[in-house]
């Protein structure tokens, strides 16, 4: 493909993350999507068979900000794991305005197909990042590996889908900051372990 192709392609699919966003996925033809990147419907089905197939790319468009930071921790193990994590979040500034990741609930009604294996591509490339952390020996003494692996899970894939935090008005980015920064460094201000332990006996 050539880079004309690749930019012509690249503005559908900024075009639909931004429709998808603002209106949502079953709401957003492909007449719409054309006319926002400045292009004739022909165009779009150029490059896309279907809306299926537009929609699975898109997020996987999305997907491609956390695998970048995957792809930092494995050309370089020395990464700074905190810029490597600032690094994402950057990349999620730059997602269109909206509520991008509220869409992952209809595409799971829509294309269960597509849902699934964007699943797929975040839970690998978010434990292959959690492996790195992990392989910085950044884990403190003591904690269940499987345990904080799951909370990891939790925090930074399911946050976006959570309706509580969807409620705070925050964006993709601040929310993500929010998390990854709780997730590094705790709740609640440092105390000498054994305060910790009487506290919690």
């Amino acid at each position: 493909m050539s880079r004309n192709e690749e930019d012509t392609k690249s503005k559908i699919i900024l075009a639909a993350l931004e429709l998808f966003s603002e209106q949502g996925i079953k709401k957003t033809t492909i007449e719409e999507i054309a006319r926002h990147a400045g292009l004739t419907r022909v165009t779009v089905y150029r490059y896309f068979a279907d809306k299926q197939q537009l929609v699975r790319e898109v997020f996987l468009r999305v997907e491609q900000v956390f695998q970048n930071g995957l792809a930092e921790l494995e050309q370089n193990s020395e990464s700074n794991w905190e810029n490597v994590l600032a690094q994402i979040g950057e990349g999620l500034t730059l997602l269109p305005m909206g509520d991008v990741f509220a869409q992952f609930n209809e595409i799971k009604w829509l294309y269960p197909d597509v849902y699934h294996s964007i699943q797929e591509v975040r839970e690998t490339t978010l434990t292959g990042i959690f492996e790195h952390l992990l392989d910085q020996d950044l884990l403190r003494p003591g904690l269940s590996r499987p345990v904080v692996q799951a909370i990891f899970w939790e925090l930074i894939i399911n946050c976006f889908d959570n309706p509580r935090f969807a409620s705070l008005s925050l964006s993709n980015a601040e929310l993500y900051h929010v998390v990854t920064n709780i997730f590094l460094h705790g709740i609640f201000k440092n105390q000498p372990d054994e305060v910790v332990m009487e506290t919690l006996s």
